[in-house]
């Protein structure tokens, strides 16, 4: 009797183990939620906006014939009426080619026939910009970075010639197909509240009459460190915070990290990304990049794509999103941090963010017009300044001034000089 009571025993505790057995295996553990109160919900701070909001180019050109040209401004009606009737037009059939092989002296068509120039300063390939022209048919494969669309009215008045001109001097596309007539070049020719300018060694322009811009002062505010946390740490709250003797607050969660330079209302977060070996593909590095500021701290003003990575870089691709204020570009002198956000990816994630962390409030603008240097006034400034034979460009541009300790910042127009260097100074 007591035998069979202890088998019956031990068959119980064996299934009873092959049930507990059971359950460790199959059934799904329960984990205590995380408290409300320590985890916060990302909430999009900022406006948004798509990649082809951000290809436009810095300047359209109408070149009149005898040695005229006039020179148009983003955000203006002369720009638009323009622009939009170019972008309106079909590409397509894209022959690589050169100057010297189209049998084409530069210079002399600029001066001497009629025609519309659409400048990208520092370019956009090919496969980014059919986002924004009517490209049809097999695009290039070689991606070339695309500096200018010229669209030139022959001299015989019946046909239109189209060239892409690269960031390679010799190297230009010659398009096969542009619905583009030479009447609607010699219509454009006619546009109205234009002012003359004149071609300068260089490929740049320089007014001859009159140019003014407005100046503008306005209010901001600035992203909070709480915002700032919530839109780059998926847990705020294990956030680890360290201050430098300049001001500097460091904010980290053992993987990312968040740089706040306060003294210079500048941010830089970094996210370490493991080295992949793989295609480099620029229009989907773009589009991310576009996405991660969507999605942590927006816009907040107009910005357009300025430098883009060339093919021969290594895999990490940086970009730099120039800001806009109405016509012209916000510029920041050698290291000065305003007026643009950098970027760094690497196969579409995003490994290093910079940017301002000042608020534009433009309800609060008040602006004043302010008339530039303009022909020989302008001619002696510029060879008077020091650097000339380093100059590539001279354009208008917004000189930002934001006093220590204030809210309020003013943009001052003033003729900007590129150097080869890549950098900006202003003509003072």
């Amino acid at each position: 009797m007591i035998e069979k009571v202890k088998t019956g025993l031990l068959v119980m505790l064996v299934a009873v183990s092959l049930m507990q057995s059971y359950f460790l295996s199959y059934s799904s553990p329960k984990f205590d939620p995380l408290e409300q109160q320590d985890y916060v919900k990302t909430d999009p701070i900022g406006t948004q906006a798509k990649l082809e909001d951000l290809l436009f180019p810095d300047q359209v050109v109408l070149h009149m014939g005898n040695q005229v040209h006039t020179v148009l401004y983003p955000n203006t009606a002369p720009y638009n009426q323009v622009l939009d009737s170019v972008k309106q037009r079909t590409l397509s059939g894209f022959r690589k080619t050169t100057v010297s092989a189209l049998n084409m002296n530069v210079e002399e068509v600029r001066g001497k026939q009629q025609g519309i120039e659409v400048v990208f300063r520092d370019g956009i390939p090919i496969s980014v910009l059919h986002r924004v022209m009517q490209m049809k048919g097999d695009l290039p494969l070689d991606n070339d970075t695309i500096t200018r669309i010229w669209i030139i009215a022959r001299e015989a008045k019946d046909e239109v010639r189209t060239i892409l001109f690269t960031d390679t001097a010799s190297t230009v596309y010659e398009v096969q197909k542009a619905d583009i007539s030479a009447k609607d070049i010699e219509r454009l020719m006619a546009i109205e509240g234009t002012v003359p300018y004149k071609a300068v060694e260089g490929d740049y322009y320089l007014p001859t009459k009159p140019v003014s811009f407005p100046g503008y002062s306005f209010g901001f505010s600035q992203f909070t460190v709480d915002q700032l946390k919530r839109s780059f740490f998926v847990d705020p709250a294990i956030t680890r915070n360290l201050s430098e003797r300049d001001g500097t607050e460091i904010y980290t969660d053992a993987k990312r990290g968040l740089q706040l330079k306060n003294d210079e209302r500048w941010l830089i977060y970094s996210d370490p990304v493991a080295s992949v070996d793989a295609k480099i593909d620029v229009e989907e590095n773009l589009l991310s990049a576009v996405q991660f500021v969507n999605q942590h701290g927006g816009w907040n003003g107009q910005y357009t794509v300025q430098k883009v990575p060339q093919r021969l870089l290594p895999v990490n691709q940086a970009f730099i999103f120039r800001q806009y204020y109405g016509s012209l570009p916000i510029i920041n002198q050698r290291n000065d941090n305003i007026g643009f956000i950098k970027m760094v990816l690497q196969k579409g994630v995003v490994s290093s963010y910079e940017r301002s962390m000042i608020i534009p409030e433009p309800q609060s603008a008040t602006s004043k017009e302010v008339a530039m240097l303009f022909g020989d006034a302008l001619d002696a400034k510029l060879n008077q300044y020091a650097k000339k034979s380093a100059v590539i460009s001279v354009f208008p541009g917004y000189r930002p001034t934001v006093g220590v300790g204030e809210d309020r910042m003013r943009l001052d127009p003033s003729w900007v000089v590129e150097l080869r260097d890549g950098t900006y100074e202003f003509l003072e």
